[in-house]
């Protein structure tokens, strides 16, 4: 008799088939997604990459924020700019194109330019623009951002000093700031210039910026937030527009970008 064996074909068959259920057995062995430890590596590595982007993106964010409001400041210097080569060289005041409205001197300066002037600071949080300020009777809502310094007002001067009704009266007029970002709560939210002879009190002269920050948000752009290295956006008699610290644009009286006797 002839002894039964394996043909080549079949050798080949038995070996597939054991392969094939070695790794069957092998796949069931391997664990199914990631293990704790990977998991742990992959959040920790989120986590790092999370804590490197989202500051460099609030920063972005905030210089974005700060160059829309300066060029908001630069059309409005250039809407004077348009308005004094009309009117014989005069300066806007508030309550100008209706007394009373917060930001109505920005419908007069709008008269005489092509394009529609943005009165909001991007980053502007007041609530006054959506709720209205029942602090004042009657209630009243924010309308704007921007304000005048009362040094070059024609109605709004200090008392004491002359009021300047035409650029060409002001010498140094590059140095000169005309407006400014208003304060987004309190007494000057609403109001449509600011008071800078009420900055200083010579017998506490210590609450100086706190006095300041009651008419603009100091900080808003930048610096430390209430502090004489915070950083807001100013529009100037020539026409340009700067971020500045408050120490750049005010220290006292004396010295200062609000007062045309003594800014240089």
């Amino acid at each position: 008799m002839r002894k039964r064996g394996f043909s080549v074909a079949e050798d080949a068959g038995a070996l597939r088939g054991a392969h094939q259920g070695a790794v069957a057995m092998d796949a069931r062995r391997m664990p199914v997604g990631f293990t704790l430890i990977e998991l742990l590596v992959v959040v920790s590595v989120i986590a790092i990459l999370l804590a490197i982007l989202v500051p460099s993106l609030g920063a972005a964010k905030r210089s974005a924020q700060r160059a829309r409001c300066l060029a908001n400041l630069h059309g409005l210097e250039l809407a004077q700019q348009m308005y004094a080569g009309a009117q014989d060289g005069a300066l806007i005041s508030p309550g100008d194109g209706s007394y009373g409205v917060q930001g109505s001197w920005i419908g007069m300066l709008q008269g005489y330019t092509g394009a529609p002037l943005i009165r909001r600071c991007p980053s502007d949080q007041s609530p006054y623009f959506t709720t209205a300020d029942t602090d004042l009777s009657p209630a009243v809502y924010r309308v704007t951002s921007y304000g005048i310094n009362n040094y070059v007002t024609p109605s709004h001067a200090p008392l004491g000093t002359v009021a300047p009704t035409k650029i060409t009266q002001i010498a140094n007029w590059s140095a000169v700031i005309q407006f400014v970002e208003l304060a987004e709560t309190g007494s000057y939210a609403v109001a449509d210039h600011i008071h800078v002879d009420d900055f200083y009190f010579p017998l506490i002269p210590s609450s100086t910026l706190n006095r300041i920050c009651g008419q603009m948000p100091v900080g808003r752009h930048g610096g430390g937030l209430n502090q004489w290295s915070g950083v807001l956006n100013y529009g100037f008699l020539d026409g340009h527009a700067e971020s500045l610290a408050l120490k750049d644009v005010y220290t006292d009286p004396n010295h200062n970008l609000f007062n045309p006797a003594v800014a240089h």
